[in-house]
């Protein structure tokens, strides 16, 4: 019967938003997704999301030339996000049927090439090389608009707001209106000014 409740305590909570337990043993090189340092990569990365959704739609908008800086900046970046792709292959995930964490390299690879590897990969690729070869400046409108593929990341903001709803130690109406509660004098505003900024 304690086996039972461990089970239950170990593999349902954390799917119900609970706090997980740190000591699951996984196999080999298989890194648990509640494991306190692969969460702080997870924020890393999101503070990279949010430069890339505002940088992005910057350049394509007003900047002619990228900037050597700029270009070495946006490397940086893909290459983090290349590391995560490659992290990803060896991060467990909380199969949904039966609540267990899936530590089997083969069904944790298929899981990931079938969903959203490719889309990763797109996002990743510095395209501006590419754009140089058929444009002197790098700026064409087909590499514009494959740079755009990096705004893709942004699903992972999608998924930390999902995750802060299901966590039960926080209020998700103060997450969700966060804008409106920083901002003086919100109330007051105009309707368009309160949409635009919820």
């Amino acid at each position: 019967m304690d086996n039972i409740s461990n089970i239950f305590h170990n593999d349902l909570l954390p799917s119900l938003g609970a706090r997980a337990n740190q000591s699951i043993k996984l196999r080999k090189f298989i890194i648990s997704p509640y494991d306190s340092r692969y969460r702080i990569w997870e924020t890393f990365l999101l503070v990279l999301v949010v430069y890339s959704a505002w940088i992005y739609p910057f350049e394509l908008a007003f900047l002619r030339h990228l900037s050597w800086k700029l270009f070495l900046v946006e490397n940086i970046v893909n290459s983090f996000f290349a590391i995560d792709i490659v992290l990803t292959f060896f991060l467990a995930y909380l199969d949904h049927k039966s609540y267990l964490l899936v530590d089997n390299p083969k069904r944790i690879a298929a899981r990931y090439l079938s969903s959203w590897f490719i889309l990763d990969v797109c996002s990743t690729i510095p395209y501006q090389p590419f754009g140089l070869l058929f444009n002197k400046h790098g700026n064409g409108l087909a590499y514009r608009t494959l740079n755009m593929l990096r705004l893709w990341r942004l699903r992972r903001l999608s998924a930390l707001f999902a995750r802060l709803e299901k966590d039960i130690r926080l209020n998700y109406y103060w997450i969700r209106t966060w804008i409106g509660a920083a901002i003086p004098n919100y109330r007051s505003e105009s309707l368009w000014i309160r949409y635009v900024t919820a």
